[in-house]
């Protein structure tokens, strides 16, 4: 994310014409793209990490209320993910600031609640993106089966929305990652999609049905 946002910056500083403070800030959160994804493979490997060392035996035999343990899994690496996310949004931001000081290009404040929103729903997502790991890593079991069906599940659906053009948007703004790029890290959500914060409460819809989901397996399946 910080990297990403110094190479914006540096990026606009020589650019014609002169960028706005949208523009940077929309490109400044453009690291989130791959900071989902590493987010993401944590929130898998917090559940099947110990499938595969064969410990979550020895879990559920110290805690048997399966979603218990569970639902621990979702606090720690829903609340570790989300501080992560946060920070890395906030850094983002900042490094794209800071390597446009001293040029022409307006400053993007904090200030202005549409920056705000953008960069702290930015924050969010990349954390609630992490719990849909955790939910599909509960689902799947296998380290690098989740890892590619969350992968899959976030870029497939975006490459099929497109095939379908303008069309496209009404399923396009169900799509995480076009969520991500055209509502959520922007300070003007793209005409046709949901809002910023529908985007956000979405995501965290997703995270909710993936973990339930998980949930109800776990409670019925062997270790």
């Amino acid at each position: 994310m910080a990297a990403a946002g110094a190479g914006v910056g540096l990026g606009y500083r020589s650019h014609t014409p002169v960028a706005t403070a949208a523009q940077i800030l929309n490109n400044s959160l453009g690291g989130a793209i791959v900071a989902q994804l590493l987010l993401g493979a944590l929130g898998v490997l917090t559940v099947t990490g110990e499938y595969g060392t064969g410990m979550i035996r020895s879990t559920f035999a110290a805690v048997p209320r399966r979603r218990i343990v569970l639902a621990a899994k979702v606090a720690v690496c829903g609340g570790a993910a989300l501080t992560v996310g946060l920070v890395a949004s906030f850094v983002g931001y900042l490094s794209g600031q800071l390597a446009i000081r001293g040029t022409a290009i307006p400053a993007a404040s904090l200030g202005d609640a549409a920056i705000l929103r953008a960069v702290v729903l930015t924050g969010v997502y990349l954390g609630v993106t992490a719990l849909i790991g955790v939910g599909i890593g509960t689902i799947v079991r296998h380290s690098g089966a989740a890892i590619g069906t969350l992968f899959g599940l976030i870029f497939v659906p975006m490459i099929v929305a497109g095939l379908f053009g303008e069309s496209g948007i009404q399923v396009g703004r169900f799509v995480p990652l076009l969520m991500l790029l055209n509502s959520i890290s922007v300070s003007s959500p793209v005409p046709g999609l949901f809002s910023s914060w529908i985007s956000a409460l979405l995501m965290c819809g997703y995270a909710a049905v993936a973990i339930l989901c998980g949930g109800v397996l776990l409670r019925h399946r062997d270790a």
